[in-house]
């Protein structure tokens, strides 16, 4: 197998399962791909720019090793696709987790999940304001501004998503240690910029973030992460509800 083939594989590795598993008749997904096309368009609309301005002011850039040889916008074909596959797949989890936990997670869970990502995403945009630390205010800044969103809103699939999340974890650092570093389980479970990333499809410039990892993982991709769900989610809730609202008139 070529070495080029590596990102485009991780993306249909995260992406076949989740697609076939639509169709099945319990979660029965793909009557909300409706809601979610729309909510991919407003993720598009913040994370696609994001990621070619990153690239242009040399943030991060893609190992060509790695990848194939088209671009377009500075992004290779895969990382076009990772902003389909990664949301596609967690989304689908997301309604999996509603679906097979008939009660919601409960407020006690939710305000005390949201409320310490919140104050820990909140502490670290201020410090990395204040350092220039652009990867790591960036991101923080989004996920900060959606969970205070949703907590003042008493989002009802907070919880859920939340919960989710904790399980998403998994599979997130899998993928993403091997785009950040492809044998990321050789490396320290906490990271920082002594040990030398080799091998990664996605490059950082530590000079915009913490340089703190886990396995090859910076810990910024944790938030930046969370918040491209989250703002996927959020358009994709209400068109839901406003579809099934009307499917019930």
């Amino acid at each position: 197998m070529k070495s080029s083939y590596a990102y485009i594989l991780v993306d249909l590795f995260c992406l076949a399962g989740p697609f076939i598993l639509s169709f099945h008749k319990s979660v029965a997904f793909y009557k909300n791909f409706k809601a979610l096309f729309i909510g991919l368009l407003v993720m598009f609309s913040v994370y696609l720019p994001w990621d070619i301005l990153f690239t242009h002011w040399g943030i991060w850039n893609f190992n060509t090793t790695y990848t194939l040889q088209y671009r377009w916008f500075l992004l290779p074909l895969e990382e076009w696709l990772f902003f389909l596959a990664v949301p596609f797949a967690c989304v689908f989890t997301f309604e999996c987790v509603r679906y097979f936990k008939k009660s919601a997670p409960s407020k006690t869970f939710t305000t005390i999940s949201a409320t310490t990502i919140l104050l820990i995403s909140s502490c670290l945009c201020i410090y990395s304001g204040v350092k220039e630390l652009w990867y790591t205010f960036s991101a923080t800044l989004l996920c900060s501004a959606l969970l205070l969103f949703h907590i003042q809103r008493r989002s009802e699939f907070l919880g859920s998503f939340l919960f989710a999340w904790l399980i998403l974890l998994i599979p997130f650092y899998i993928s993403n240690g091997i785009l950040t570093g492809l044998h990321f389980y050789d490396y320290p479970l906490i990271n920082t910029n002594q040990v030398n990333i080799t091998e990664a499809i996605v490059r950082y410039n530590n000079q915009f973030n913490l340089g703190i990892r886990i396995w090859s993982v910076p810990i910024e991709d944790f938030f930046y992460g969370l918040a491209m769900v989250l703002l996927t989610l959020t358009p994709y809730e209400y068109f839901r509800l406003k579809g099934k609202a009307k499917t019930q008139l």
